[in-house]
C-alpha cells in the first residue's frame, strides 16, 4: 500500500515499526490483564459524587479482573500502516487521524477503559476532538477486517457509537469529519 497516496495531508509521519517491534506488539497487545494493570486501573477509580450527594452511596467500582480483550488478529492493512508510520497524524478532507503507535494500542485501550464500556471494541486512533476510531471485534467469526465505529471518549458505549467504515482502508480514504457523522 502506498500510504503517501492515501492521505492528502501528513501532519506527522513517524518512522515505521521494525518487524521485531511489530512481532512483540502482536504477541502482547491482547494478553489478559496483568496483576499490575488490574491494581493500577482499580486504584484510579474514584466516587464521582461528594459524600453529601444522595448518589454517593450508589457508586460501585468496576472490577477490571473481569475484563477480556479480543483475541483477534489486527487487520493487515493497519499493520502495513504501522510499518510505514508508527503512529502519526494524517487527514483526508475533513477527516483527521491521530493513530496510536504500536506500543500505545494496549495502553490506550486500558486507559480509556474500553473493555468496561465497549467490550470487544479496540480503539486504534482518535480524531483530535476526543473521538475514537475503534474496531468492533465482537463477531465470533474469524475476520481479517472489522467494522469500524466512532465514539466519543466522554461517552463510550455501543448505543451512542456510529458505524463509520467497513474496512481500515475505507476509513482512511473517507473525507467526512467524525463530527458531521455523529451530530448531523
Amino acid at each position: 500500500m502506498n500510504w503517501k497516496s492515501v492521505f492528502e495531508v501528513r501532519y506527522q509521519e513517524l518512522p515505521g515499526v521494525t518487524e521485531q517491534e511489530l512481532e512483540h506488539v502482536l504477541d502482547n497487545w491482547n494478553k489478559p490483564l496483568s496483576k499490575d494493570e488490574i491494581i493500577e486501573i482499580s486504584g484510579r477509580q474514584r466516587n464521582p459524587f461528594p459524600k453529601s450527594d444522595p448518589m454517593h452511596h450508589l457508586f460501585q467500582p468496576f472490577d477490571p479482573s473481569k475484563w477480556s480483550i479480543p483475541r483477534k488478529r489486527l487487520p493487515a492493512t493497519y499493520l502495513d500502516l504501522l510499518r510505514y508510520s508508527n503512529g502519526g497524524e494524517f487527514a483526508n478532507g475533513e477527516r483527521h487521524f491521530q493513530f496510536f503507535s504500536a506500543d500505545e494500542l494496549r495502553v490506550m485501550l486500558l486507559a480509556y477503559e474500553f473493555p468496561q464500556y465497549m467490550p470487544g471494541a479496540v480503539s486504534f486512533a482518535m480524531d483530535g476532538c476526543g473521538h475514537h476510531y475503534a474496531w468492533d471485534m465482537r463477531s465470533d467469526q474469524e475476520q481479517t477486517e472489522y467494522p469500524i465505529l466512532v465514539t466519543h471518549s466522554g461517552n463510550l458505549g455501543y448505543e451512542d457509537a456510529v458505524h463509520i467504515a467497513g474496512t481500515f482502508i475505507e476509513l482512511c480514504k473517507g473525507t467526512i469529519s467524525v463530527e458531521d457523522l455523529l451530530y448531523e
